[in-house]
This record gives C-alpha cells, sequence and structure tokens, in this order.
C-alpha cells in the first residue's frame, strides 16, 4: 500500500508502520498500514519525550514513592539530574535529591551541599548521630548538564557514592538501614522544609537486597538498569501526576503540586520502553522477503557503550536464517543493522557514541543479493557487501528485545518496514523529512 505522508519527498510503499500515538489502553498499537499487523503491548506503555520530572525546591515539590525498603541492608539508587542554576559553595542553600525520613533525627538523605558545593550523602539516626558522610569530588554543578550518581549501602559492602562513572567515595559502615519513611525523590521529606532540589530528575532506579558488580554499576551510568530491578521510574509519562513504577515491585510514585513534566524541544508520544522486560510483539505475517528499507526513529537511552549485553531496538524474524535487527552488539560495541538471508549475514555498524537523550534516525537498507547500508541521521555509516537474500516467509516483529531477552530501553517516535531499497539520495531526504516531521535536535 503507498501512503503519501504530508511533506514526504517521495511516495513510499509501507509495509509495517507503527506510530506511538495509536497506541490503545498501553495494550495495543495497530499498524497504520492496511492490512499490515500490530503489536501487542507487555510492559510497554504510551510515554513521552519528557526529559523528567521538574523540580522547584518548594515545600509541593517532590515525588512521594511510599515507605518502600524499610531495614533495607542492602540498597542501590541511580539516578540522573540537572541544576537549573549553577551550583556550588556560593549557592543560598543546600538542595535535597532524595530523602528518606522516619523522624528528624531517623534520616537517609542526599543532597548538593551549599557548604563546599559537594555532593553529601547522609545518615543519621536516634542514637549516635550522624553515622556517615560521604561526599563527592565535585564541587561545582553546571546547570543544564546532566549528572548521573549511583549510591548504594550494604551490610557487606560499606556505603558507596559515585558520580558519573568515577571513583566511588566509601566509608565503612555496614549498619546504614534506613528504618522508614517515605521514599521521596526531589526533597528529604514529604511535605518539604523549602530546601528540595531546584532542576529535572529523570531515570530513577532502586534495587533491595543486592550488591552491584562493577559492570552492573557502569551499564547504570550508561543508562542500562539491571533486569532485577526492584523500581525503575522513567519519568517520561508527561502528563498526569503518576510517576509508574516499571520495575518488579510496582510502587508507583505521586507527583506533588509544584512538579511538572519537563521538555525539550522535542515534544511527542513514543513507545516508552523499561529495558527490564517491556516488548512489543507483532502478529505473524510480516513480510520481509527481497529489498527493503527499515527505518527507527526515537530518543536514545543509553550510551552504547562497552556494554555487557547485546540491546535489540528492533527484530524482525522468519527464523535463524532470515531476519532484520537493528541492535546494539557488545562484540562490535556498535550499533548494528542485521540483514540475514538464506543464513547468510550482511552487518553494517556505526561507531560513535550517543549520549543519553539524543535522537537518532537509523535507516538500514537490505539489498537482496548485494547486502545492507545503513544511515545515521541521513549519513551512509557503512556499506556491508554480502549475497544475502531473505526469501518469501511468514515474520514476526519483536520490537524493544531480540525475539528472546536482550531488552532495550531507548524509546522509538516512528517504526517503519518500507518496500524496496533506499538510495543514499532517498536516505539523506527522507531523513531530513523526519527531522522535520518530528522536530528533532539533530544535524542533517
Amino acid at each position: 500500500m503507498t501512503i503519501a505522508l504530508p511533506g514526504a519527498p517521495f511516495p513510499v510503499t509501507y509495509r509495517e508502520l507503527w506510530l506511538p500515538p495509536g497506541i490503545n489502553e498501553n495494550a495495543t498499537l495497530p499498524t497504520s498500514v492496511e492490512g499490515g499487523h500490530g503489536l501487542t503491548l507487555t510492559g510497554a506503555r504510551k510515554g513521552t519525550t519528557a526529559d523528567g520530572v521538574h523540580f522547584t525546591g518548594a515545600i509541593t515539590s517532590n515525588i512521594n514513592c511510599g515507605a518502600i525498603h524499610n531495614a533495607a541492608v542492602k540498597l542501590y539508587i541511580s539516578l540522573r539530574f540537572k541544576v537549573d542554576q549553577d551550583f556550588s559553595s556560593a549557592s543560598p542553600a543546600d538542595q535535597f535529591i532524595f530523602g528518606k525520613r522516619l523522624a528528624g533525627d531517623d534520616a537517609f538523605s542526599l543532597k548538593l551541599y551549599a557548604g563546599d558545593g559537594k555532593l553529601l550523602l547522609n545518615r543519621i539516626t536516634p542514637v549516635g548521630g550522624s553515622l556517615y558522610n560521604v561526599v563527592s569530588n565535585e564541587t561545582f554543578w553546571e546547570a543544564g548538564v546532566w549528572y548521573h550518581v549511583l549510591f548504594s549501602i550494604s551490610d557487606v559492602a560499606g556505603v558507596r557514592l559515585i558520580v558519573e562513572g568515577g571513583v566511588a567515595q566509601t566509608n565503612a559502615d555496614l549498619t546504614a538501614t534506613p528504618n522508614g519513611g517515605d521514599f521521596v525523590i526531589g526533597d528529604f521529606v514529604d511535605p518539604g522544609a523549602g530546601v528540595g532540589f531546584e532542576g529535572v530528575i529523570a531515570d530513577v532506579f532502586c534495587e533491595e537486597g543486592v550488591d552491584l558488580a562493577a559492570v552492573e554499576e557502569y551499564d547504570l551510568y550508561a543508562g542500562i538498569p539491571p533486569a532485577t530491578v526492584d523500581n525503575a521510574y522513567p519519568l517520561d509519562e508527561g502528563r498526569g501526576v503518576t510517576a509508574y513504577d516499571r520495575g518488579a515491585d510496582g510502587n508507583n510514585g505521586t507527583l506533588d503540586t509544584s512538579c511538572t513534566w519537563a521538555f525539550g524541544q522535542v515534544q511527542q508520544p513514543v513507545l516508552s520502553l523499561d529495558g527490564i522486560n517491556d516488548v512489543g510483539i507483532s502478529s505473524a505475517g510480516v513480510n520481509i522477503s527481497g529489498a527493503l528499507t527499515l527505518i527507527w526513529v526515537g530518543k536514545m537511552k543509553s550510551t552504547y557503550d562497552g556494554l555487557s549485553d547485546d540491546h535489540y531496538q528492533v527484530r524482525i524474524r522468519v527464523d535463524g536464517n532470515n531476519q532484520l535487527d537493528f541492535q546494539y552488539n557488545d562484540s562490535w560495541d556498535e550499533i548494528i543493522f542485521v540483514y540475514t538471508g538464506n543464513g547468510n549475514i550482511a552487518q553494517a555498524g556505526y561507531a560513535d557514541k550517543p549520549a543519553i537523550d539524543d535522537y537518532m534516525i537509523m535507516i538500514g537498507v537490505g539489498m537482496s543479493g548485494v547486502g545492507a547500508k545503513l544511515f545515521i541521521n541521513g549519513s551512509l555509516s557503512e556499506f556491508a557487501g554480502n549475497p544475502a537474500a531473505i526469501p518469501a516467509g511468514v515474520a514476526t516483529a519483536f520490537i524493544g528485545r531480540r525475539h528472546v531477552e536482550d531488552y532495550d530501553l531507548s524509546k522509538p517516535l516512528l517504526i517503519a518496514l518500507i518496500d524496496g531499497a533506499f538510495t543514499d539520495k532517498q536516505a539523506l531526504a527522507y531523513s531530513r523529512y523526519l527531522k522535520n516531521v518530528f522536530n528533532l535536535p539533530i544535524t542533517i
């Protein structure tokens, strides 16, 4: 079926077209092509391109996730934040990023400390006062710049604080258990005391009962949570007052009245995937035979740099000898387009690394019997010559994972399977078109 989208540079025959605005009750995503194949969603849901939640520092500016992880002897929390104004020892007041407080003298918190500009992880108890103060080396936090922080307590490993994947700042205390109180993002307690965070927080992951391995700490810095995570708050809803917990525990948070959703240039719906167990699976019958073009447009949620596992944005599969992929491959340490036909594999890669929240247009071209090309944001990344040719067969599409495992959490705005192999000029023209359709902050 030929669909001429408004303003498209040339007519395109879509075999499949999946657009997130069509998501129904977070259960299905119909195809936009007559006779195409819709997706059944498991865990995946309609989200937005929101960068996270904005906090003002007011007493009503926090996300309360309830009294979770009481008396946890092992607990880690990973999150990203950016401040509205430069923060340093010249700042007028502390800013609490996280807290869990049972009473005034029984609290566990993370804050930017105005005394010296450092990030301070603190635990105080009714008996003995402050158990520890673990501080960052950093003393200056630039406005508008994202920082990743990972902090953990353990009855075995002690206390750890890591900023931007750097060297852990530690304390040997093994009794750091937070006794009770609500798990609060953006302040140390709900309601606050006027010293809450002023800026945006996103991608909050939390798990109780484990000590992270070094590779897991690095993956979190690169955007990827462990599959066992208890709480996952992407903070990409972009509307309403609920921060949905995508982890195993399902402890949704509630945005207080002074919180708002933070958007950048792009304000669009996405298919939100948690990278844990979310997937969209089509009905059988997708056609991947012959020459074709596969397109994925979305918001990157990992650096895809040195990760410990593969992560699949798309797989469309007849069988192991006939399939298409967009994936991050940990052996290549690249994002790649794989065109497999009759057991022959044409594999084209992209070696550059995105930043978290970058936008990307990936176009994979399968030239039956010739090879494959991968275009990133309109530019040819690689051509891989190979006699791969996919015969007629019944294929199934998997969005957000391989046909089994290898989940991904980057957020597609569009996925399209197109009849025929784009030329280099067509790939460039269509990339420019998609940039304009979605108002993407990319250079083409």
